[in-house]
């Protein structure tokens, strides 16, 4: 009996290697065509991602305050806080990183654009008794 449960104790060595093949090499923002991609770098702007990355502040700050300042059940309880707060710590850092570096357009000067609108409105207007 006792033979039995030392060899049950033995570490087994049966090594087994498995290929995984994997499509290609994936990186940040490498999915996608150019619109795509611009279309998720000016996500930083639009009111509406800011306010959900704000309600994802809030959450993640709840998740530590509850964390750090209440009584705990048992150890199950702390770890899906930590989890929580990890894993919206990760959100907000790829979500950061997805939509820093907004590309950006060619620099106008907004009196050009405007002299140039003006002018293509001027030029579309009829002008009756001049040069009369």
């Amino acid at each position: 009996m006792l033979k039995r449960l030392l060899a049950w104790l033995e570490p087994q060595s049966n090594i087994v290697y498995r290929i995984v093949e994997l499509p290609e090499q994936r990186t940040h923002l490498s999915g996608g065509d150019a619109e795509t991609r611009s279309s998720i770098a000016t996500l930083s702007s639009h009111p509406g991602f800011v306010a959900l990355l704000n309600r994802l502040a809030v959450q993640n700050a709840a998740l530590k305050g509850r964390l750090d300042h209440s009584f705990h059940k048992d150890l199950r309880e702390v770890d899906i806080l930590q989890a929580g707060v990890f894993w919206s710590n990760w959100l907000r850092s790829e979500l950061e990183r997805a939509t820093v570096g907004a590309p950006q357009g060619r620099q106008v000067d907004p009196m050009e654009e405007e002299l140039a609108a003006f002018r293509a409105i001027d030029a579309q207007i009829e002008r009756v008794g001049e040069g009369e």
